[in-house]
């Protein structure tokens, strides 16, 4: 697992959590920061923290607006966030079987 590093507003240097919708999206819109994915999907910086972090859920409502302004499919946006459920359970699990094993 990869973590990119970012810069907070006070110019400390972060890890961000890997997402696999919201890392796409930002691709997709050639950008670099969580505030500026949440200034395009017009939802709060916060949210897009919850969401990276996995403390929020992606509404059918933010599902929608992403598939109308990204031109990424329901398919494509379903299967993205997914790939990023399950890579959550993996590291779960790892951390399970790490604190068994010691």
């Amino acid at each position: 697992m990869m973590r990119r590093l970012t810069k907070s507003k006070k110019g400390q240097t972060m890890q961000r959590q890997p997402h696999a919708l919201l890392d796409t999206l930002m691709m997709i819109y050639g950008i670099q920061t969580d505030n500026s994915l949440a200034d395009k999907l017009a939802i709060s910086t916060g949210s897009v923290s919850r969401i990276r972090n996995g403390t929020q859920t992606i509404s059918a409502a933010l599902i929608l607006a992403i598939y109308e302004r990204s031109g990424l499919s329901i398919d494509n946006i379903k299967d993205l966030i997914k790939e990023d459920a399950e890579r959550r359970l993996r590291r779960e699990k790892e951390r399970q079987e790490a604190s068994h094993a010691q």
